[in-house]
């Protein structure tokens, strides 16, 4: 990797946390525009090869993982207090910060609260009191059980900033941390980063929580809602996101879903646009198969990027990224096309179209385009047979 930090999500003009689909589909669109096949612009050869250069690194999962934690260091200006310790400074004094390590995550499996307590660093002792930390870890034993823990070294640093002090050496494991939810009894794993700084005299734990009291309270509050627990409730809750009548999504996955899009906009100036389709069944017996056969087939003519939901009892909407009006008409008519050749049951169809601008909030531009669909001037049809 260059010795010149690269931004390989911004190249590539997707969210930090996007999806390998959608980091697939950014990367086909960038290079239908600076391929050298396609493109007249003979300066594009270094831009598409950074393209190429960020899409190998993003599609390969465990690539990925070793940029992210890079990437987190420039975006975060970590690196700004950092300096790397070379390998011969190293030695093996920093297997010392690995035992104290272990005695601390040893000490949170026995719930030896105290032990847990006495390996941590004097500025956290002096900003924590024990009892303040013996309540925090109480709070989480109510939720979790941990099972079992494994270390491993990640890298060593030399005059590193922690909070508010700068520790001539620090040293940086991994720990992968097998945890028991003790409402679900499911047991899941998951991956935290900590830290052993070095104070001149020991090895000392940096316990790396802004602010004990927050988390104790998140963590108690967890804790009064499992005594709660009512499956129903937690299960209407996951569905919300999602329509169970047409598998699309709901008005509020929608809108989460649509935010990062507009995000995306804001940042790079790509186009945007929506499409809301008003679905008018002619028997009104027979409205919920109208619209999921009309849901159906959108979906199934959508793109991957594309986001769409149900919106109230009989309208559709499809919010369409990196997508001018221009080519969110075409879109439209391929989305008629389909439904128009593949429809059986008898309904009407009306489209409504606009370009996000970003001078309204995104719920704005859906009503416009909804309202749009909504009034009678624009070509329906009923069974494939066109009416006006």
């Amino acid at each position: 990797m260059s010795s010149i930090f690269k931004d390989y999500y911004h190249i590539l003009q997707v969210h930090h946390d996007a999806s390998p689909d959608v980091i697939k589909a950014a990367y086909r669109k960038l290079c239908t525009l600076y391929h050298p096949d396609t493109s007249r612009n003979d300066n594009e050869m270094p831009r598409m090869m950074d393209i190429n250069e960020a899409y190998r690194t993003l599609s390969n999962p465990d690539q990925r993982a070793a940029y992210h934690r890079i990437w987190l260091e420039h975006s975060t200006k970590r690196s700004e207090h950092v300096y790397t310790v070379s390998h011969a400074r190293a030695g093996l004094q920093y297997d010392s910060a690995k035992d104290v390590l272990d005695q601390f995550f040893h000490a949170l499996y026995t719930k030896n609260w105290t032990s847990a307590y006495s390996c941590l660093t004097l500025e956290d002792q002096e900003r924590i009191s024990l009892e303040q930390f013996q309540e925090w870890r109480e709070a989480v034993s109510d939720c979790f059980d941990m099972q079992d823990y494994r270390i491993q070294k990640y890298r060593s640093y030399n005059r590193c900033r922690i909070g508010e002090v700068i520790y001539e050496q620090v040293a940086e494991y991994a720990v992968i941390i097998n945890d028991l939810d003790l409402q679900t009894t499911k047991v899941s794993q998951s991956t935290t980063h900590k830290y052993a700084a070095y104070d001149g005299a020991s090895w000392k734990v940096c316990l790396g929580v802004k602010s004990v009291k927050e988390a104790t309270l998140k963590f108690q509050l967890m804790a009064q809602r499992r005594k709660n627990f009512d499956p129903v409730a937690i299960y209407q809750s996951a569905v919300s996101k999602r329509d169970p009548l047409t598998g699309l999504l709901s008005e509020s996955g929608f809108y989460d879903e649509a935010l990062k899009e507009v995000e995306r906009f804001k940042r790079y100036h790509n186009p945007l646009s929506l499409v809301a389709f008003q679905v008018h069944c002619q028997d009104s017996s027979r409205e919920i198969p109208c619209l999921c056969q009309c849901a159906s087939i959108i979906k199934a003519t959508s793109r991957i990027t594309d986001i769409i939901a149900r919106f109230g009892n009989n309208q559709i909407i499809c919010l369409l990224a990196e997508t001018n009006e221009k080519q969110a008409m075409l879109a439209t008519q391929k989305f008629v096309a389909n439904i128009k050749q593949r429809q059986v049951e008898s309904f009407t169809l009306n489209a409504g179209v606009i370009q996000y601008t970003g001078t309204a909030a995104i719920e704005d531009a859906v009503f416009a385009a909804c309202s749009d669909a909504s009034r009678n001037g624009n070509t329906i049809w009923i069974n494939s047979k066109e009416t006006t």
